[in-house]
Order: structure tokens, then C-alpha cells, then sequence
């Protein structure tokens, strides 16, 4: 797989929370040729099962196994429209308003027909000049910003509708020592890592049924990976999501290396299928680095570890620079490492991993 190129295409796809038609579409037609079905739903998620290669001893049912990766983005929307034909913004997601001054934003127009119009943006404030001593010592609040679209006040009007979205601009950019960075690398790198897996198990044997998920609304309440867990009912499952890399200005025990993958430790992370994972890394000489979660890990393992009867689940984490920025950045090798340690972990269960998690 070209890592480069699938970063380059799924950058270029339109998918804020909620509204993940297109790039549900996009990367519907990538798991095709590696799964034997690959379903779209209600709400986006991308189901793509890969049917077991090997039969259980005495005949029962497949276990099914239940990969998550989310396929949202974070974004903006049109909150009000000022007199002056200046755009106010509301945020779809976690979009810290500190990454916005200067930059270039898509406004998504439904006009009066409610046909959709791409519109180039930019994201104006008060030039420091105009503000006063005791302002200028302030972040910028998304109420202080506004998008300009070079427009009069009437156009604009006829144009832009309250709730419209503004989607950030950030095109894949390949840089030195096999590291990228983009916008959406949270987290459509790590359905990378799904497909990275799903073409390495091309040639491997595995017992279960794997269910590829490219969920959504993931940031906005992980709501997809819940509705997509209870559709595919997984006696285990494995989410992948982006973890914070280190840089300069990083406390002790708050982020990993960015050129491996790491694994969490908690309450929502079943720690045999931790164990077993850990010990699939040594065993296959895929560096893998750990780190904690109290309580919560803010991603899809919270909601689908409780879906129905409960569902045990491990967490592997892509580390990440300068998330939910338009320049997050990661180490391509660490995408298909995570991919690799994926379809060991998938072909290396046995028909009693489910007994070893009580032992």
C-alpha cells in the first residue's frame, strides 16, 4: 500500500461529524478489493468483513472481531452572518480557535436552493495594531475571529445559510524521514492502518471474522462505533485512534515516540487481550510503546466496551504531532507497523483466547 498516496486522497475528502457521505464512499471502494462485503449505514459507518480462512475444530461459529478506526473530522459552521458580510463560526469538534488567525477555510454554501457551493475562505481578527495592551496579552476566542469571503454583504446573504459548515484547508505534505503531515491524520491515518492490515491478511489464515469499521461522529460523542458495535455484535474488538507524540514543550508521561505505536493501559482496556498484544508485538519485532488512561480514553474503545452484553477491548495508539491542527504530524512507518501488528494479532487467535481472559 502506498501510504502516501491513500494520506493524499483521504485529506482531500469532505467528512465533518455527521456529515461523512463522501469519504464513507471513499474509503468504501478501498476495502472492497480486500473483504468479501463492505456495507455503508445509517450513519456512515463503513462495515467491510473479511470472512474467517480457517474453520473452528469442532465446527461453531466464527469469533468476530470488530476493528475501529474513526473517519470524521473536526470543523466549523456558520454561526451568523455580521453586517459587513463577515462570517461567524460555531465548532463542529474539538477546533481550538488558537490555530485559525491566518488561515484558509472552505465554507460548504446551501444557498437558497440549498445546492451546495464550495466557497474559499480566509479567517481574519484584529490586527494586534487596533488592539489595545491588555487585549493583545489574550489568545484570540472564536468569537474574536471571522471568515472573509472578499464578498458583498447581499451576496454573502444570498449565499450562506446559518448552519452551513467550514471545513479546514490542509492537503497531505510529505516531509523528511517518511513523516507527513496533514489535516484528518486524527484519525483516517489509522483507517490507514486498517487497510494496511487488511491487505497483509491477504496471505494469512485467521479463525475469525474481522469487521473492518470506519466509524464516525466520533468527535462529537463516538456515536457510530457505538450504533456499528451493536450491528455487529464482536466478541472482541480492537480500536485504533491517534495519541499524543512528543514535542519540545511535552510534560514527563503525557506523550510517546513518534516513530512506533503504543498501546493503553486502564479500566476500559481488557488487559489479557493487553498481554496478548504486547506479547504478539515481541514476538513479531514490532516496536511497541505504552501508556495509561485513568479512566476514560476519549475514543471509540468507551462506548463499544459497554455495547450490549459488554464487549472486551484493546487500544492501540498512533502517535501524533499537533492534533486537531491542519499540520498533524506522524511517521508513515508507524502507520503500517500498527497495520502489521494488526494482522498478527488477528491471525495469531486461538479458538480459546476467550477462556485466557479469565485465567
Amino acid at each position: 500500500m502506498d501510504i502516501f498516496a491513500y494520506l493524499e486522497g483521504m485529506a482531500a475528502q469532505h467528512g465533518p461529524s455527521g456529515q461523512e457521505a463522501q469519504v464513507s464512499a471513499w474509503l468504501a471502494e478501498r476495502f472492497k478489493p480486500l473483504c468479501d462485503s463492505v456495507t455503508i449505514d445509517s450513519l456512515y459507518n463503513v462495515i467491510a468483513l473479511k470472512k474467517a480462512t480457517r474453520p473452528t475444530s469442532d465446527g461453531s461459529p466464527a469469533p468476530k472481531v470488530m476493528l475501529s478506526a474513526h473517519q470524521d473530522e473536526i470543523a466549523l459552521m456558520v454561526a451568523d452572518v455580521l453586517p459587513d458580510g463577515t462570517l461567524r463560526m460555531g465548532s463542529v469538534g474539538g477546533v481550538d480557535p488558537r490555530i485559525l488567525p491566518a488561515s484558509t477555510v472552505m465554507v460548504h454554501a446551501s444557498g437558497e436552493t440549498g445546492q451546495i457551493r464550495q466557497m474559499l475562505g480566509v479567517v481574519g481578527a484584529t490586527p494586534p495594531h487596533l488592539l489595545s495592551e491588555a487585549d493583545r496579552g489574550h489568545n484570540y476566542k472564536r468569537e474574536d475571529l471571522f471568515v472573509d469571503l472578499g464578498m458583498e454583504t447581499e451576496a454573502v446573504k444570498k449565499l450562506v445559510q446559518i448552519g452551513d459548515l467550514i471545513t479546514l484547508q490542509g492537503p497531505a505534505t510529505r516531509l523528511l524521514n517518511d513523516r507527513a503531515a496533514s489535516k484528518t491524520m486524527d484519525d483516517r491515518a489509522c483507517v490507514g492502518s486498517l487497510l494496511c492490515a487488511a491487505e497483509k491478511l491477504q496471505t494469512m489464515n485467521h479463525l475469525c471474522d474481522i469487521y473492518f469499521v470506519a466509524s464516525t461522529q466520533e468527535e462529537v460523542g463516538a456515536w457510530g462505533a457505538y450504533t456499528a458495535a451493536y450491528t455487529v455484535d464482536p466478541d472482541l474488538a480492537v480500536v485504533l485512534d491517534v495519541t499524543h507524540a512528543t514535542i519540545p514543550a511535552s510534560k514527563p508521561d503525557t506523550t510517546v515516540p513518534l516513530d512506533a505505536p503504543a498501546a493503553t493501559y486502564g479500566p476500559f482496556v481488557q488487559h489479557k487481550l493487553l498481554d496478548r498484544l504486547k506479547k504478539t508485538a515481541k514476538d513479531y519485532g514490532v516496536a511497541l510503546n505504552t501508556e495509561y488512561a485513568t479512566s476514560r480514553t476519549g475514543t471509540d474503545t468507551d462506548l463499544i466496551q459497554i455495547a450490549r452484553e459488554g464487549v472486551p477491548c484493546v487500544l492501540i495508539d498512533l502517535p501524533l504531532k499537533y492534533m486537531h491542527t491542519t499540520v498533524e504530524l506522524l511517521d508513515m512507518h508507524a502507520i503500517s507497523e500498527c497495520g502489521r501488528l494488526l494482522a498478527h494479532f488477528l491471525s495469531g487467535l486461538t479458538e480459546d483466547w476467550g477462556a485466557e481472559l479469565w485465567n
